[in-house]
């Protein structure tokens, strides 16, 4: 498998050559860690130029969707990543869809909760509220089918570690939620969508012939588990993952998708 210092090998290299060829291409992107380096607030979080004007320009070429899987919900997207909307929007982990770029038919998804699942995350975010009052520095983050908590801000990593374990046990002492840890978060939601349903939803909708993953964390193994034979998934630093190769950084990722769009419009002509 390939290590984050040879993002430029000859194999990622090739395989990039191949999806730039393809008829139809889709090119989907996990927002923080991958885009956007992790900032202290995550409100505060952007993708970097580089990768934002390679996104831009691949969303402009024919024949060439972008899209992007996060864990954020679609507003925080659309105002930060996609404020031309030329993008594909997967938010809250799949949860929600915007695909606007292709079309009024196209068939958005809106997230709409039970009575059961309403009670579920007011006692989800109590508890996580909860938990930010008894650590200093730790921050809640409200989602429309979760809640989590952040303890990047937290300078004692001895602490960081006790509030995510602590949110944890709380959150497994609660019914109906799906828990899903994260570097430095901890987070859980009353549906069970997961990047894997976002990376399907896309390729599905666009009709892609081959497509592109890019993630960090653990939640976007399931994003690169969803991806087919002709499909190729990267991974964004040292953790572990199923995808076949890697970039060092959310820095080195933007080297790499400048080279990737114009190796697109190169073979578009």
């Amino acid at each position: 498998m390939s290590t984050p210092d040879d993002a430029l090998s000859p194999e990622l290299l090739e395989a990039l050559r191949r999806l730039a060829k393809a008829p139809v291409l889709l090119a989907a992107f996990d927002f923080d860690g991958t885009l956007a380096p992790f900032t202290v607030d995550p409100q505060d979080s952007r993708a970097l130029p580089e990768s934002q004007e390679a996104l831009d320009r691949l969303a402009a070429m024919e024949r060439t969707h972008v899209g992007i899987i996060s864990g954020r919900d679609l507003g925080f997207l659309r105002s930060v990543v996609d404020k031309d909307r030329t993008k594909l929007l997967s938010g809250s982990h799949g949860a929600e869809l915007d695909l606007h770029p292709l079309g009024p038919d196209a068939g958005d998804t809106a997230i709409r909760l039970s009575g059961e699942q309403l009670v579920a995350l007011d006692r989800a975010v109590d508890a996580v509220r909860e938990v930010v009052d008894r650590y200093p520095g730790a921050k809640a983050e409200l989602k429309p089918a979760g809640v989590c908590l952040h303890t990047r801000p937290m300078e004692d990593q001895s602490l960081s570690d006790q509030a995510l374990a602590e949110m944890l046990g709380r959150f497994e002492a609660l019914d109906g939620l799906r828990i899903t840890p994260g570097q430095q978060v901890m987070e859980c939601s009353v549906l069970s969508a997961t990047k894997g349903e976002g990376v399907e939803a896309l390729i599905r909708a666009t009709g892609a012939d081959a497509a592109l993953f890019v993630g960090d964390d653990v939640t976007d193994e399931d994003g690169m588990r969803a991806l087919r034979p002709q499909d190729v998934g990267l991974k964004v630093g040292d953790k572990e993952t199923v995808a076949p190769f890697r970039v060092a950084s959310p820095e080195a990722l933007g080297r790499l998708l400048t080279q990737f769009a114009q190796l697109r419009a190169d073979a578009l002509g």
